[in-house]
């Protein structure tokens, strides 16, 4: 194998990994989260790649092979991530600021098929290229009494949740890391 070849191998082979990883594991920087967490696009590009090297060997029949297989591997790849994203897609319904660095991300996503919608919270604790961002809760709208209504802060490490039926839910934060200590979850 040539050098080029070599060097689009071990390309293709931090693609991939890069893919298990954001697939396996959820990171809490937003900066992997928002950016890096595409993990079917990374898999189509170590299949790209891998085809890409495998244009350097020396026996046609491998050359063909590979270039075949990386191909369907990575429409695959790029298929069920269209689908992937088409389930769970979000758009961002707001943000509620809190105590400095804090706030609150409001993200709403269709629940499955049907009419109902899901809304996420989550909590941002800003710090640059080192922000964090944890689940606060999750509340389906399939029962109408379960609908998220309003998040409010009452305290500097503390969150209330309160959903259309009038229940709340206290979410407390972590002194030391600013994690929440629960997440709320209704139909979820």
């Amino acid at each position: 194998m040539s050098a080029r070849s070599l060097v689009l191998l071990a390309a293709s082979l931090c693609a991939g990994g890069l893919a298990a990883l954001v697939y396996f594991h959820d990171s809490d920087l937003v900066l992997l989260r928002e950016h890096l967490n595409h993990p079917f696009a990374l898999g189509a590009l170590a299949c790209l790649l891998t085809a890409w090297a495998a244009a350097g060997l020396r026996w046609r029949w491998l050359r063909i092979l590979i270039g075949v297989l990386a191909g369907l591997c990575a429409s695959a790849a790029l298929f069920v991530g269209l689908v992937a994203l088409a389930f769970t897609a979000t758009e961002e319904a707001g943000f509620v600021d809190g105590p400095a660095p804090y706030r609150i991300r409001l993200q709403q996503s269709p629940a499955g098929l049907g009419p109902d919608t899901v809304m996420w919270l989550s909590l941002r604790r800003d710090g640059g290229l080192l922000s964090r961002e944890w689940d606060l809760g999750c509340f389906n709208d399939d029962d109408p009494d379960d609908a998220f209504d309003s998040v409010k802060w009452t305290g500097p490490s503390s969150v209330e949740i309160q959903v259309a039926d009038g229940r709340t839910f206290p979410v407390a934060l972590d002194p030391a890391s600013g994690r929440p200590q629960i997440t709320a979850a209704l139909g979820c």
